[in-house]
């Protein structure tokens, strides 16, 4: 091994070979991989015009990841006595970050196909959380997983034996030499994590060369962009004003105010900005209940009468007699957004949800803190555990006062790794309910369903599967509506349900994988409202999310105050246009009507026309802008302050 010329050619660079012996393979790899996937993904590749682009920005993005990885080792091999212990320590670094990088690299072949997308946050939400993740990857890719085990080994030890060899054999160089070596080495290593001269350094926003989602990922490498995805998740403070523009506070918090259609006087508490009050549609002597159920993955392309697949007879069956929303949004494609947007009622911040934020783990405005000021019983029921994504911390500490989780549900008749099935899950709601409403309080109780989720496993039932085999998503959300349907035909046979309104939506839509900056059609999901007096109807008003909360708050028959800037639905001023709010990843998208206006971090706003899910470019008009910016910059303005709180009620 140490005749090789090149070899020898590398041990004349002393202390500094090692560094060029990782740097070399790992840019080989990078691009390797990114030409494999972009062969992968030809079709849609070549339709994009300067696709090619995306190598040259590729070998951009390597050389910042590339850079920041060599510092240390770079040090240690300059700073350090030649000793057999240092030359074990770096080996075995850059043995572990050459299996860290294959690891990457692996993993990046089934992320891509699921969510269009590199690693990214969802990755490091979910790595987060590793017991789950190692059954999910056990039970549906054992092969890929053993198989990228192997990769991993191999390419650790192999880079550790090989730098391990050039330390021995490289000539030492004084220490002088190597002092004088250091702060040139970190000048030029600085420079290349910079990747730039200006006052901003590159950012994972220089990928964004195109207009194609994929095209810009495959641009990236896996390693930078979850190293970008980690630091975001360590690292709370985001200045998004000065990734997506500035805008004083005053104009922020109006624009938003303005966009609720409600009058400016309405808006009484300037500690709590958007805090008005809110009157029962009509005066009941009795409160209503509230149960609302999120939907795993339950997409309006699972629903026959939005159009979608013939999946969803029992809901199609309850449509008809509630008011169904059939142009509504979901605000992102994770559980936590939808838990979110639904029990908070707050405007979605890109990269990371509310329930994750630090200085919103108490004293943070949810619907069931609003419900328990009322004396309103408040639950949540989950088939699995609650401690996922952080749910049950963010959620005891903002008014959740009894938790109903998987391992609760002892006599449950079907488990999988995610927890019970959502028969089992709305069986044990149904008696809970029975015995609250015993009490003669009113309660609040928040179901959130699972069986709709990879892996796609569910009991055997008296429901006709959609396709063989069995274990996939359109089966799945076929089991999901009839234990749906099951759960609404025992409640019609309790005291209950006479008192109560029901609100069924999705958590979120199916995994994104679409083309575009952002896959608009994606996010329609179903919203329906059951309530005792409510006349059945279709609502076709374009909505979000954060419309429902103070929609069914409407509902149950009292007066209260809240920092809600969704619109309830069912009381719309007339002449107010339709409205949505979505992101994926970074990239932000404030629709209305037809029109979407996208922010993206460190690039100029811009705007397009939706058609047939297709977003077509058109003039931009910087009113739409500056009202997008206003509702991106409010939350984080209003969580950093603590001013989105419950108010004191009337």
């Amino acid at each position: 091994m140490n005749q090789h010329p090149l070899l020898q050619r590398l041990t004349r660079l002393g202390p500094l070979a090692p560094l060029l012996a990782f740097a070399i393979p790992s840019l080989l790899l990078f691009s390797l991989d990114r030409l494999m996937l972009t062969l992968i993904h030809l079709d849609d590749v070549s339709s994009v015009k300067g696709a090619l682009w995306l190598f040259p920005v590729g070998l951009r993005m390597d050389s910042i990841i590339l850079s920041a990885l060599l510092i240390v080792p770079g040090l240690l091999l300059l700073l350090l006595p030649y000793h057999r212990l240092t030359h074990w320590l770096v080996a075995g670094l850059f043995g572990l970050l050459t299996a860290l990088i294959i690891y990457l690299e692996a993993t990046t072949y089934t992320f891509l196909s699921v969510y269009n997308a590199r690693p990214n946050h969802l990755f490091v939400d979910y790595m987060s959380d590793p017991k789950t993740v190692l059954d999910i990857v056990l039970t549906n890719y054992p092969w890929q997983f053993f198989f990228g085990l192997l990769l991993m080994a191999a390419g650790g030890a192999g880079m550790a034996r090989l730098t391990y060899h050039l330390m021995r054999q490289a000539k030492p160089w004084p220490y002088w030499q190597r002092l004088l070596a250091t702060p040139l080495l970190i000048l030029v290593l600085a420079l290349g994590v910079r990747s730039s001269l200006s006052d901003s350094p590159a950012n994972l926003g220089s990928a964004a060369f195109s207009d194609d989602h994929l095209v810009n990922e495959l641009a990236l490498n896996s390693s930078y962009a979850v190293a970008y995805a980690t630091y975001r998740f360590f690292n709370q403070d985001h200045n998004f004003a000065k990734q997506y523009g500035h805008m004083e506070e005053a104009e922020i918090i109006r624009r938003v105010q303005q966009q609720t259609g409600l009058p400016e006087d309405a808006f009484d508490d300037p500690e709590i900005p958007l805090s008005h009050k809110q009157a029962a549609d009509t005066a009941l002597e009795k409160r209503r209940n509230l149960v609302i159920i999120l939907a795993e993955s339950f997409s309006a392309e699972f629903v026959g009468s939005l159009g979608g697949l013939p999946l969803s007879p029992h809901f199609d069956a309850l449509a008809k007699q509630g008011v169904l929303f059939d142009n509504l949004y979901a605000t992102g494609n994770r559980t936590n957004r939808g838990v979110e947007s639904v029990l908070t009622g707050a405007l979605p911040l890109p990269f990371i949800p509310a329930i994750k934020l630090r200085l919103a783990q108490s004293d943070f405005f949810t619907l069931p803190a609003l419900l328990k000021a009322h004396q309103y019983q408040t639950s949540f029921i989950y088939g699995g555990d609650a401690n996922f994504d952080n749910m049950q911390r963010f959620l005891r500490y903002n008014g959740v006062n009894k938790f109903i989780e998987g391992r609760d549900i002892q006599e449950a008749r079907y488990r999988n790794h995610w927890g019970v099935s959502d028969q089992d899950l709305f069986a044990t709601a149904n008696a809970f309910f029975r015995r609250q409403a015993a009490s003669k309080q009113p309660f609040a109780s928040i179901i959130l369903t699972l069986s709709n989720h990879e892996p796609f496993k569910f009991p055997e039932g008296d429901y006709e599967l959609y396709e063989q085999p069995r274990a996939t998503q359109h089966n799945a959300a076929r089991y999901a509506d009839y234990a749906l349907g099951g759960f609404f035909a025992q409640a019609r046979k309790e005291d209950y349900f006479n008192n109560t309104v029901f609100l069924v939506v999705a958590d979120h839509g199916v995994e994104i994988r679409a083309r575009g900056l952002i896959p608009a059609a994606k996010y329609h999901i179903p919203a329906l409202i059951l309530a005792p007096d409510l006349s059945p109807r279709r609502i076709s008003t374009l909505a979000s999310q954060i419309d429902l909360p103070p929609t069914v708050l409407g509902l149950l028959g009292i007066s209260t105050r809240h920092p809600m800037p969704g619109r309830n639905l069912l009381s719309m001023p007339s002449g107010l246009a339709g409205r949505a709010i979505y992101h994926l990843g970074g990239t932000y998208a404030y629709q209305v009507e037809n029109q979407v206006l996208l922010l993206r971090p460190n690039r100029a706003p811009s705007q397009y026309r939706l058609q047939k899910g297709q977003l077509a470019p058109i003039t931009l008009n910087n009113e739409m802008a500056r009202d997008a910016l206003a509702h991106l910059l409010l939350p984080d303005l209003l969580h950093r302050q603590q001013r989105y709180r419950l108010p004191p009620q009337p």
